[in-house]
């Protein structure tokens, strides 16, 4: 699998996108995660995040819509901490950190020889937002990323746009030893921005979860 980015998503100032598999010998949701403290120790609430992730929104169309990274700092302060496991952790942490939003999805054994694709919408894209049970169109012109399917659209991993979601079919399983972590970075930012935040959860993980590798995608040069 390689990591593509075409051209419509690259004049959005998507130049840096990464993604990293993950493989583990024990299931990847197991494990004891986060505390409150060690939460708090790993990033600083009142450092400024990165404007470019509110550039792409303003670029698809939707300047209302607040960044991922934003909205977690949020519920953090307001409603404090809960944990989801290690890896579910150390990707949240990364995303107080950097305030991007990551994506942490399920490998099927059908996507070996396919290529992950980040392009803007064809409108013929539909999805499973996770934690749902009915598919939903994607509009044309938003942001989406995923694997091509028949047809010409792709199967969507993710959208981004006036809505914010990863694919229900695509949510990491109790059993699964296997996952893809995407990080799109956003305008304005070089790689180190999008390759810090894939070093930010190999370092959590390292801590609460050793024995998980993380392994880069191959992607064009930027």
């Amino acid at each position: 699998m390689e990591l593509l980015v075409s051209p419509d998503a690259r004049a959005l100032g998507l130049h840096h996108s990464r993604a990293w598999r993950l493989t583990a010998d024990a299931p990847l949701l197991g494990g004891e995660g986060l505390t409150a403290e060690q939460v708090a120790a790993a990033y600083d609430a009142q450092a400024p995040l990165p404007e470019g992730y509110r550039k792409l929104l303003a670029g698809l169309g939707h300047p209302e819509v607040v960044p991922a990274g934003e909205r977690l700092r949020t519920v953090v302060a307001t409603r404090g901490w809960r944990s989801h496991g290690a890896v579910v952790d150390a990707v949240s942490v990364a995303t107080l950190r950097h305030g991007a939003g990551i994506g942490l999805h399920r490998l099927l054994p059908e996507d070996d020889g396919r290529d992950l694709v980040v392009a803007r919408a064809t409108g013929g894209e539909r999805i499973v937002p996770a934690f749902t049970s009915r598919s939903r169109p994607v509009p044309a012109g938003d942001l989406v990323y995923g694997v091509p399917a028949p047809g010409g659209a792709l199967e969507p991993f993710a959208w981004l746009g006036r809505r914010d979601c990863d694919s229900a079919e695509r949510q990491v399983g109790e059993g699964d030893h296997e996952a893809l972590l995407v990080v799109l970075g956003c305008p304005g930012e070089d790689a180190g921005h999008t390759e810090e935040i894939g070093a930010t959860v190999a370092e959590v993980l390292a801590s609460v979860r050793p024995g998980i590798t993380l392994t880069p995608l191959p992607h064009p040069a930027d």
